[in-house]
C-alpha cells in the first residue's frame, strides 16, 4: 500500500500525475465535498457527504479512456490511504534509528495508524481522550501482534517519542513544546479543517521543517498551520510539499537537528493510488469479470450539454 502511494506521490512530483484541492458546498443542514486525480493509467475521485461530523464516502475508478471501472466503499479506503501518507512521510522524515512512537487519538484512524507503526517503529504508546477507548484500542492492536500500550496522559505519550501522531478532533493544541524533542516527527493528520488545531504554534516554531501533502489546501484547511501564522510562529514559505520530497526536488532536514511537521489532509491522489490497487487486486482474483468495453459514442460531447 505504501509503495502505490509513494509511486504516486513521485509521479505527482515529476508532473506525471496531479490532483485537486478538496471543494465543498455547505448549508446549515448539510455539506458535500469533493476531489479529484489523475494517476496514470487510472483517473477518479472521492465524494462525501458530512452529517453531524459523519462522514459518508465513495470513490470512483476510471481508466484513461474514460471507462468506469468500479466505485468503492471510500471509508474503508481512507482508513488505508491515510496510514499509508503518515508511513511515506515516516521514511523520508523521521530521524535515523527512531524506534518510539506515540499515537494520540483512538477513533477512526487508529488501529490502521498502529498497524502501520508497526512496520515502521518497534514500540507504540498510545493515549485517547477517553482512556477506555485507548484500552480498548491497544488491546485490538495487541491481539494483531502489534507492541502498543498505553499511556496515562497526551504528555507521557509524547515525551522521548521520536514519531508522533495525532489523529483527534480537537480544536486546542494537544501538547506543549516542551514535550518534543529534537528528534521528534509529528504526523499531524486530524487537523482537517480551518477550525481545528492539534499542534500548537508554539511547537510549529520549534520545528526546523514543515511539510505538507498539499500546501495550497493548507492555507484554507490546516488549523495548524493557519493558527501558528496568525501567531507570527510560522510563514507559508516555509512550507514544503510532500511530492517534492519524495521525487527529489525539495531538500528539508530529517528530524535530528529539531522537530519536523508532517501536515495532512489527504489528497485524492492517495485515495485514487489505493483504489487502483484494491481494483487490481480484485481483477488478479476475479479475471472472469471484466468491464464493459468503452464506447466513445454514448459520451456527451460537452461537459454541460
Amino acid at each position: 500500500m505504501t509503495a502505490r502511494v509513494a509511486d504516486a506521490f513521485m509521479a505527482w512530483g515529476h508532473g506525471t500525475a496531479a490532483t485537486t484541492q478538496r471543494v465543498r458546498a455547505a448549508t446549515g443542514e448539510g455539506m458535500a465535498s469533493a476531489m479529484a486525480a489523475v494517476v496514470p493509467p487510472f483517473t477518479g475521485g472521492k465524494l462525501y457527504a458530512t452529517v453531524d461530523g459523519r462522514f459518508s464516502f465513495v470513490i470512483v475508478l476510471f481508466d484513461l479512456d474514460g471507462r468506469l471501472l468500479c466505485t468503492l466503499d471510500g471509508d474503508a479506503v481512507t482508513r488505508l490511504r491515510t496510514p499509508a501518507g503518515s508511513a511515506l512521510a515516516i521514511r523520508h522524515l523521521a530521524a535515523p534509528g527512531a524506534t518510539v512512537a506515540a499515537v494520540i487519538g483512538a477513533g477512526r484512524q487508529g488501529l490502521g495508524h498502529l498497524t502501520m507503526l508497526r512496520d515502521e517503529l518497534p514500540e507504540v504508546r498510545v493515549h485517547a481522550r477517553r482512556p477506555e477507548a485507548a484500552a480498548q484500542l491497544v488491546e485490538q492492536a495487541v491481539e494483531q501482534g502489534i507492541p502498543a500500550v498505553v499511556a496515562g496522559s497526551t504528555e507521557a505519550a509524547v515525551t522521548g517519542a521520536e514519531v508522533v501522531v495525532t489523529l483527534t478532533a480537537s480544536t486546542e493544541p494537544l501538547f506543549p513544546a516542551a514535550s518534543v524533542g529534537d528528534r521528534t516527527l509529528i504526523c499531524a493528520v486530524g487537523s482537517t479543517k480551518y477550525d481545528r488545531c492539534e499542534i500548537g504554534p508554539d511547537v510549529v516554531g520549534r520545528c526546523v521543517a514543515v511539510v505538507a501533502d498539499d500546501v495550497t489546501g493548507s492555507h484554507s484547511e490546516c488549523g495548524d498551520l493557519i493558527r501558528a501564522e496568525a501567531a507570527g510562529t510560522f510563514t507559508w514559505d516555509r512550507a514544503v510539499e510532500l511530492h517534492a520530497v519524495v521525487a527529489g526536488k525539495a531538500t528539508v532536514p530529517r528530524a535530528g537537528q529539531g522537530p519536523v511537521l508532517f501536515e495532512t489532509q489527504g489528497v485524492a491522489l492517495q485515495d485514487v493510488a489505493t483504489a487502483s490497487l484494491a481494483w487490481q487486486r480484485y481483477r488478479y482474483l476475479h479475471p472472469e469479470q471484466s468491464p464493459p468495453p468503452h464506447d466513445p459514442s454514448t459520451a456527451p460531447e460537452e461537459e454541460h450539454p
